[in-house]
This record gives C-alpha cells, sequence and structure tokens, in this order.
C-alpha cells in the first residue's frame, strides 16, 4: 500500500525516451497483480496479490464429432426419468436414449427439474440441456486458498426442440433486481477454491440467477419467470493436466447429491478427458442440489414447491500470464512512479479505483512492452486524495 494524499486521476503513460510506447492489442483475459495506492507525505508503502479472470465454456459432443469410441450425447439424458436411484451424467449405462432433439447440442450439462418437488433428493422430470459460458475472477486469499466470484453466466437451456429453458446471472442493478417481487438481490455469486489436490481442487460460491423459459409463450432472454437467490454450486476446478490416474489419485470428489455413485474419477478420465479441446486448461465440475426457486411467474409448468438441481462440466482453454513483479512506488516531483519488471511481447493496462470496488482502465491503447525489463507508470496529475492502482498482464 502506497501513503499519501493521491488524487482521482487518469493514469497516463509518460512518453519519454526511457519509457516504451503504447500499442494497441485486443484484451484478452487478464493475470493480475493488484497494486494498492495510499500516499502519505514523501513516503510510500507497496502492497500487492495476483489475481486471475477465466472464462469457460459448457462441454459439449454434437453428433457430427462421435466416433465408435466416444459416441454422441445427443439424444441421451443423465439417467432415466424420475429414477430412484442412478446418476445425473450423460455417457453412463443408466443413461435415458431419446429423441435427438432433445439434447440439441450433445450436452454433457443439465438443469434437472423436478416440478412437483416430490421425487426425492434425486429423482426429476426434466433434464434441460444446457450451453453456454460463465467468468470466473479469482485472487488468492490465504495459502492456496482463492476467493471467487462469478462474474458472467448466460446458458441455453433446451428441455426438447420446442421448450427452452435458458439461465442468466442476476447482479446487482440487473433488471431482477429492480422489482422486489422476484426475490433477488444480485449480491451473492462468490465463494472459495482451494488449489490444491490435498484440498481436492474443491470449489463453492453461491449464485444468484433467473431463468427465462418459452414454455409460457415469450422466448424473449430478458423475461424473468423464476428466480433463485444465494443458490450454492459445489463441486471442483482441476488443471487438465491432472485428468490421470495418477493426477486424481488422492481426490476425493463431492457426492452429496447423488449427482454419481459410480467412480467419477474413472468417468473423467475416460468420458471427459477425451473430450476436451486439446488446448484446455481447466476443467470445471458444479452442482447444486434440488433447491426450489424464490419466484416463479404463473402459468408455469414449475412453481415454488418445485425444486431444481443442476450438473455442469465447463472448460477453460486460457492460461495465465507471468505476473508483474513490482519493483517499486514512489515520488518523483510529487508523481506517483509505479515500476515492474515487464517481459517481452506482453501487454499490459493499469487501473484505477477510489474505494477497491470499481476499477477503471485508464491505459488506452494497451503497452506491449517491447522487450524485458523494467516498465515505469507515471502519473503527471497533483496528488490530492486517496488513490488505489493495480497493474494487469493480459493473456491473449
Amino acid at each position: 500500500m502506497l501513503c499519501k494524499n493521491a488524487r482521482s486521476q487518469e493514469i497516463l503513460i509518460n512518453q519519454t525516451s526511457h519509457l516504451p510506447s503504447g500499442k494497441a492489442r485486443s484484451p484478452g483475459r487478464p493475470f493480475l497483480a493488484r497494486l494498492l495506492a495510499v500516499c502519505c507525505g514523501a513516503g510510500c508503502l507497496l502492497h500487492w496479490t495476483d489475481a486471475a479472470t477465466l472464462n469457460f465454456e459448457l462441454l459439449t459432443w454434437n453428433d457430427t464429432d462421435a466416433t465408435d469410441v466416444l459416441p454422441s450425447a445427443a439424444g441421451r439424458k443423465p439417467s432415466k426419468p424420475t429414477p430412484n436411484s442412478g446418476d445425473w451424467l450423460v455417457f453412463t449405462s443408466d443413461d435415458n436414449a431419446l429423441p435427438a432433439n432433445n439434447n440439441l447440442a450433445g450436452a454433457l450439462s443439465h438443469n434437472l427439474v423436478d416440478p412437483p418437488g416430490l421425487a426425492g433428493p434425486h429423482g426429476f422430470v426434466l433434464a434441460p440441456s444446457l450451453s453456454g459460458s460463465l467468468t470466473l475472477d479469482l485472487e488468492p486469499d490465504n495459502g492456496s486458498n482463492w476467493t471467487t466470484k462469478v462474474k458472467a453466466l448466460a446458458y441455453a437451456g433446451q428441455a426438447n426442440a420446442q421448450m427452452s429453458m435458458n439461465q442468466f446471472l442476476v447482479t446487482p442493478g440487473s433488471p431482477a433486481t429492480a422489482n422486489s417481487v422476484f426475490n433477488v438481490d444480485g449480491a451473492g455469486n462468490s465463494g472459495h477454491w482451494h488449489a490444491s489436490m490435498t484440498a481436492n481442487w474443491s470449489l463453492e460460491y453461491d449464485i444468484d440467477f433467473y431463468f427465462a423459459t418459452s414454455a409460457d409463450g415469450d422466448p424473449d432472454p430478458g423475461d424473468i419467470d423464476a428466480t433463485f437467490n444465494d443458490k450454492t454450486q459445489t463441486g471442483h476446478l482441476i488443471p487438465v493436466s491432472q485428468l490421470t490416474a495418477e493426477g486424481l489419485s488422492g481426490v476425493t470428489f463431492a457426492g452429496d447429491f447423488g449427482f454419481y455413485s459410480g467412480d467419477l474419477k474413472q468417468y473423467l478420465i475416460t468420458e471427459i478427458a477425451p473430450r476436451l479441446p486439446g488446448n484446455a486448461t481447466y476443467l470445471l465440475l458444479t452442482q447444486m442440489g434440488k433447491t426450489s426457486p424464490n419466484y416463479t411467474e404463473a402459468g408455469l409448468p414449475i412453481g415454488l414447491a418445485s425444486a431444481i438441481g443442476n450438473f455442469t462440466v465447463a472448460y477453460s482453454t486460457q492460461t495465465l500470464a507471468t505476473p508483474p513483479q513490482i519493483q517499486s512506488l514512489h515520488f518523483e516531483n510529487g508523481q506517483p512512479v509505479i515500476q515492474f519488471t515487464g517481459t517481452a511481447a506482453q501487454a499490459y493496462q493499469i487501473q484505477r479505483s477510489s474505494d477497491l470496488n470499481s476499477w477503471q482502465t485508464v491505459t488506452d491503447p494497451l503497452l506491449t512492452y517491447p522487450t524485458a525489463g523494467t516498465v515505469a507508470w507515471v502519473d503527471p496529475a497533483p496528488v490530492t486524495a486517496q488513490q488505489f492502482y493495480r497493474v494487469l498482464a493480459l493473456t491473449p
């Protein structure tokens, strides 16, 4: 943390001969070193942490990719309708073969719907298949523990060719929070990841979301048909390199909700790993035990007594850039100067904040450092109030 009264001013690159020129490039996903800056007199204190943002795609498997060894998921649903036993995973012995238009994308992720809420902890009637994406922000907390925030989620849900049940994230300020009848605040969407094999790569976070279904005759994504507030997702975020017998040997998987009673390690190795893209870096497994909505629109096939669970399988292809190493944060002629090590051809970005909650990117275009060495950023504005900065290294 840097101390002095700093003013909320835009950070600018000092375009002098010893500083590299900015160069525009498409923004990627950031691995960031966060620099907290509060200036007091001529003294400077420094603190920074690493963080990351990762995009995930739900894994799908369509007929055009099918082989005898890796059959298609299209037309398959996890388990049979309203099972008393079995599992909620595709490509297992109790799958129910349905017409292909019941799983258009060949999805391996499903919402699991028990409309009357009477089928027990594991039973369901509908299993809309899911495709789409979500984004997680990850920031170190303590040791191998990371705090997580769900920044975006948009799933296309398909019960069959005629009925959709799409799913979207609710955040503060979302339309779903504007009307109290929807009973969702958007203030959740956070949790923890334990990033080690000994901690089972376990992940847990609460999430706020809503369904937009065509069952009421309105397929618009903005049509809020059912809401869910602070619903817990549990699971695992595993490096793809660990999806081997040896890599998973010490891992215990969460199975509290009856998603799979067999050998999940073998399932991941034989059924999931071969279906991942060759450049996949992380596998994300999440599950939600059967829970009831906080609001439902009248006339839907689900109501407040209904129970909905889910199981999702997603992957990321992103790698993390080497974080910049902060060397110093000091003043020259009354101006804050941030110095950090740069990597050849690596793009950097500086953001500022007055409260550590809202961050604004203040370097445009991004800086691409041509050679390895020290990058220096100078704020030419007078320093008069508290100000925070962070430096991000962007991954293509």
